[in-house]
Order: C-alpha cells, then sequence, then structure tokens
C-alpha cells in the first residue's frame, strides 16, 4: 500500500513541479524568494535517500515513510504557492 501511495506521490511531484516551473517563467514574485529554497531543498533530501524496498531505517523512521512525508510536504508547498502567487491574498 506504501508502494502505491509513494507512487501516486510521484506523479503529483512531477505534475506539480511542472507547473511550479510554469509559475516561475511567468510570474516574477517576492514570494517565490521564500518558496523556492524549501523546494529545492526537499528535492535534494529526496534525491538524496535511497531507493530501497527494505526496511532500512534513518534515525528510528523508515526510509518508505520519510519519502512519502516529503513528497505530500514538496506538494503543500507547491499548492500553496501556486494559491499565494494567483492571489493577492497576502498569505506571505
Amino acid at each position: 500500500m506504501l508502494d502505491t501511495i509513494e507512487f501516486i506521490l510521484k506523479i503529483l511531484f512531477l505534475i506539480l513541479s511542472i507547473v511550479w516551473i510554469g509559475k516561475i517563467m511567468i510570474l516574477r514574485t517576492d514570494k517565490q524568494i521564500v518558496i523556492n529554497p524549501l523546494l529545492i531543498a526537499i528535492s535534494a533530501i529526496l534525491v538524496i535517500l535511497p531507493e530501497t524496498k527494505d526496511n532500512f531505517d534513518i534515525i528510528g523512521f523508515d526510509i518508505q515513510n520519510i519519502r512519502i512525508f516529503l513528497y505530500a510536504l514538496y506538494s503543500i508547498v507547491v499548492m500553496m504557492g501556486v494559491y499565494a502567487t494567483s492571489r493577492k491574498n497576502g498569505m506571505f
């Protein structure tokens, strides 16, 4: 079941990354200065984590659960960023 969740989040990660790239190319806002480093950090951690099907733990947490959490966090940050840059609502 965790494999399915991780696969769905990977697809969402790809789609939201493309949407965010489009936002960066079209709009230049101060809000992107806050969001871009956070997205880069999450992506860097995802790249460093090994792809393993074994029960490999880091600080007591399963690698797969960490990856799922980071994919979900990335998705939430991008969705909040898209919302914040598309409206003048003072979110940041």
